[in-house]
C-alpha cells in the first residue's frame, strides 16, 4: 500500500506547514528524549513542565522526525500553547472556558482555509471524562480537491483540547482513509480518561511505581521512621517533595481546580506535649478573627476517622481577595512524631472530594 504525504498544520499561533506520512518515522535512538513511561496498557506521556500525564494505549512508540509519534498505528502530535489569562482563569465560568477553547478551533480552521484556498468543513463537541474534566474535540475535513484518492490519503484531522495549568494542551490525531473513524474516536475518548493534572512537579518515583503496579492490592506508602503508613488511592496524584517530613498529593482536576492533600510531621522533641502541638497547628481562633491574610468563618470539631488519635476540625475561611475556602485538618501522634493531614478546597470542590479525603484517612495506619 502506498502512503502519501500531505500538508498538515498543527499550531494555533505559529503556522509552519509540516509534511508527514504514515511511514515517516525515525529510529528512537536518533530522537531527543520524549517523556514516555511504558506500562502494561500503553505509554504514559509525562510533561513535568506544566505537570500532567496521559496514557496512550499501544505496545510500541515510534518517534517521527517532525516531532510527532506513532503508537497503536496512530499518528499523534502534542502541542501545549499559551493563552491570554484575561480570557479565562479558574475563577471564571465553564462557559468562559468553552469560549476560550472555541477560539482555537476558529483560528485553526481559518488558517487552514487560507493555506488550502478552499472551504473547510468542521464539527465539534464538548465532553467530560469520568473525573469531570472538560475536553473540546473538533475536526476538519481535508477538501476533496486536495487529495489523491488512489492512495491512502488524509481524510480529516481531529484535535483534542483541554486546559492545563494556564496552558492549552492540543493533541492532534490525523485520520487516514485506511483507518476506521469510530475506532479512532474511541481511542481518543479512552486516552482522555487517563489525563492526570497536578499543581506542581510530578513525583517520578511514585509515578513509576503506579505505572508498573500490577498487583490487585493498592499502593501503600510506609514511613517506617515515623511509624505510620497509608494507602494511596488511584485518584490521588502524588507531587514531588524535597522534604522527608512533608508529603503532597492532589485530587483530580475539576473546573481546573486541584484540591490538595498535605501530610506534615515533626519530631516530638520540638514540643512539650501533644496538646502544645495541637494548640499551635489546629484552629483556636474566634469566628470572625483575621490574621491579616484570612478570616475564620467556621470552625467545627469532628469525630476522628479511622486510626487517628488527635483532633479533627472542619474550617471555612475567607482570603483578603474575598474568595472562600473550606478545609479539614486532622492531627495524630506516633511513637516519635506529631503530624497533621490537611485537605483544602473551594466551596464547590469540597463537597465533591470530602468523601474521598475521608476514605484516604481510613487507609491510614499508625504502626507504633
Amino acid at each position: 500500500m502506498r502512503i502519501t504525504t500531505f500538508l498538515f498544520c498543527l499550531s494555533f499561533f505559529i503556522l509552519p506547514l509540516t509534511i508527514f506520512s504514515q511511514e515517516d518515522t525515525t529510529p528512537e535512538e536518533d530522537v531527543p528524549e520524549i517523556y514516555f513511561m511504558k506500562g502494561p496498557k500503553g505509554h504514559h506521556y509525562i510533561n513535568n513542565e506544566i505537570f500532567y500525564t496521559m496514557m496512550f494505549p499501544g505496545k510500541e512508540v515510534q518517534y517521527m522526525d517532525n516531532g510527532a509519534f506513532k503508537t497503536n498505528d496512530y499518528i499523534i502530535n502534542i502541542i501545549n500553547a499559551d493563552y491570554d489569562p484575561s480570557m479565562y482563569h479558574n475563577g471564571k465560568s465553564v462557559e468562559d472556558e468553552k469560549a476560550l477553547l472555541t477560539t482555537f478551533k476558529l483560528r485553526e480552521v481559518n488558517n487552514m482555509k487560507k493555506a488550502m484556498e478552499a472551504d473547510i468543513v468542521s464539527t465539534e463537541e464538548f465532553f467530560t471524562n469520568k473525573e469531570g474534566k472538560l475536553f473540546y474535540l473538533f475536526n476538519y475535513e481535508i477538501p476533496a480537491s486536495k487529495i489523491n484518492k488512489e492512495e491512502d490519503y488524509l481524510v480529516k484531522i481531529y484535535i483534542l483540547c483541554f486546559i492545563i495549568n494556564n496552558k492549552v494542551a492540543t493533541i492532534s490525531f490525523p485520520l487516514f482513509s485506511s483507518e476506521n473513524e469510530e475506532d479512532k474516536l474511541a481511542y481518543i475518548k479512552t486516552a482522555s480518561e487517563t489525563v492526570d493534572i497536578l499543581p506542581a512537579k510530578i513525583s517520578m518515583s511514585f509515578l513509576e511505581q503506579r505505572v508498573t503496579h500490577t498487583s490487585e492490592d493498592p499502593i501503600s506508602m510506609n514511613y517506617e521512621g515515623a511509624n505510620f503508613k497509608f494507602i494511596v488511592p488511584d485518584y490521588l496524584n502524588v507531587i514531588e517533595s524535597q522534604s522527608t517530613t512533608q508529603w503532597y498529593a492532589s485530587f483530580p482536576d475539576v473546573n481546573n481546580i486541584k484540591n490538595a492533600v498535605v501530610i506534615n510531621i515533626t519530631n516530638k522533641t520540638n514540643y512539650d506535649s501533644f496538646k502544645a502541638f495541637n494548640d499551635e497547628v489546629m484552629p483556636r481562633g474566634k469566628i470572625g478573627e483575621s490574621d491579616g491574610q484570612s478570616t475564620l468563618l467556621l470552625r467545627e470539631e469532628l469525630p476522628n476517622v479511622g486510626a487517628f488519635n488527635g483532633e479533627s476540625y472542619r474550617m471555612q475561611y475567607m482570603l483578603s481577595n474575598s474568595r472562600i475556602y473550606h478545609s479539614k485538618k486532622v492531627s495524630f501522634q506516633t511513637k516519635n512524631y506529631y503530624g497533621i493531614i490537611l485537605f483544602n478546597a473551594t466551596t464547590e470542590t469540597y463537597a465533591g472530594n470530602i468523601d474521598r479525603f475521608d476514605a484516604f484517612l481510613k487507609g491510614f495506619e499508625i504502626t507504633e
